[in-house]
């Protein structure tokens, strides 16, 4: 007994660390991009676009959510922010679904642990589902006259109001690039002229050098010359120093580290390592013949909906627990139904959308996220036994070199990354979210005749 313990124990930890290994330099890179994103998409030119009740204007909005990582709670304020500067009703219902379900870093560790084509197929069927919804939202929910629907009104009052008080607005605290501005956004002319004067900079300080002539480089020297040849290159300077004054080079790089590595960080981690843990323990509890029975198979459905629809669960979060559930023989239609439900919905979120946008819009959100991703896991199942192709799981490191040594750096890079974060306070404002969505459900239970 003792030893057949140790041998799942250590069965365990091997999940755990093979985890990191394969997560780590993807989820890097996605934080990365993350930053990126934040920085050099405009908020301002997404919503010119976001306007109209129409299938252009839905496209865009599923488009632009694709990339966003944002959880299924934190995005409600940024929707509540896109509804308040104009945006129509369908094109916030389509940015509520892309942006929790999938993300940079959600598609990075989707890719490490199930591959390329799966990858690329998460991001597109939940693409499909927001146009789906937005559709939808446009033939259930009239808005032509600009007014909300009795019981529908945009509330603009605060969430700690509502007996659902839920704490999550990842804006809160967030210090923007000039204080006179709540969007990072910087222009691509203006980082270039930024990053020039920032590399002149450096090449003065490195002429005053005893070796500074040797060792500056000769890119330096011809940008100083065709700097020369640009008159209005001072102009320039002068214009992007009064659109965004007190700016610079090293500023915008700190902020977008900041943003990746500290903010979006914090909103992932501990339901990154919660959704590993509990991948760990599925893939030791589940026996391998579970879905053996073809009865099986078709019970997966409704209760990967039942667990994903009331769960919070971050969209990185979810892919180790579904990679165990597809490891242990579950179809992967239905692991792609956790995969969808499990960041969209959630009970709070649920409440939060119900107080923003109204009774019918929640109920068109949740229904249509339900019943679109359940059709399309479905269809995927059959596909895939028609074809007879299948999605394998990767949970192994591999077995290159060079992979190995990029698998370990990034890897050991997550782990201090994550005692870093907890050791400022991550881990507690983790716990606190995860709580303040599991809340009103147990509440609800607790309340005698409820429902």
């Amino acid at each position: 007994m003792v030893v057949e313990f140790g041998n799942m124990l250590t069965a365990y930890f091997d999940f755990i660390w093979m985890s990191f290994l394969l997560l780590g330099p993807m989820l890097v890179l996605g934080l990365l991009l993350s930053g990126l994103i934040h920085v050099f998409i405009s908020r301002e030119a997404i919503l010119r676009w976001l306007q109209d009740d129409s299938l252009r204007s839905v496209s865009i909005s599923s488009a632009v959510g694709v990339p966003v990582p944002l959880c299924s709670c934190s995005v409600v304020p940024v929707v509540a922010e896109m509804r308040r500067k104009g945006a129509s009703r369908s094109s916030c219902m389509a940015f509520l679904i892309t942006a929790p379900e999938t993300g940079v870093d959600s598609i990075l560790v989707t890719n490490a642990f199930f591959g390329f084509i799966v990858a690329v197929i998460r991001p597109v069927i939940s693409f499909i589902t927001a146009v789906v919804a937005g559709i939808f939202c446009i033939g259930l929910i009239r808005d032509d006259s600009g007014e909300a629907r009795p019981g529908e009104e945009d509330h603009a009052h605060d969430h700690h109001n509502h007996d659902h008080d839920h704490d999550h607005d990842h804006d809160h605290g967030h210090d923007t690039l000039l204080s006179d501005k709540d969007d990072c956004y910087v222009s691509p002319s203006a980082m270039k002229v930024l990053m020039v004067k920032w590399f002149k900079g450096i090449s003065t300080i490195a002429s005053t050098w005893r070796f500074g002539s040797w060792i500056k480089p000769a890119f330096y020297r011809e940008l100083n010359l065709v700097e020369r040849r640009k008159t209005d290159e001072a102009t320039r300077e002068d214009v992007v120093e009064e659109e965004y004054p007190g700016l610079d080079f090293k500023k915008i790089v700190k902020h977008i580290l900041h943003y990746g590595f500290v903010e979006i960080a914090d909103d992932i981690l501990f339901a990154l390592l919660v959704g590993i843990a509990l991948g760990g323990v599925l893939y030791l509890i589940i026996p391998a013949d579970l879905m053996a029975n073809e009865y099986a198979r078709w019970i997966s459905y409704p209760v990967m909906i039942i667990v994903g629809v009331p769960l919070y669960i971050c969209a990185s979060a979810s892919t180790p627990i579904a990679a165990a559930l597809v490891a242990k023989g579950f179809s992967p239609g239905a692991a792609l139904i956790f995969l969808m439900t499990g960041p969209a919905t959630n009970t709070s979120t649920i409440a939060i959308i119900m107080s923003q946008f109204g009774t019918r819009f929640a109920a068109v959100y949740v229904t249509t996220v339900i019943l679109v991703t359940a059709a399309l896991g479905i269809g995927i199942d059959i596909m895939l036994l028609a074809t007879g192709i299948t999605v394998s799981v990767n949970l192994l490191p591999s077995e290159s070199a060079t992979l190995q040594f990029i698998q370990w750096a990034g890897g050991i890079f997550l782990v201090v990354l994550i005692i870093w974060r907890f050791r400022a306070g991550a881990m507690r404002s983790g716990y606190e979210d995860m709580m303040l969505n599991i809340r009103p459900l147990s509440n609800r239970w607790q309340q005698p005749g409820s429902g």
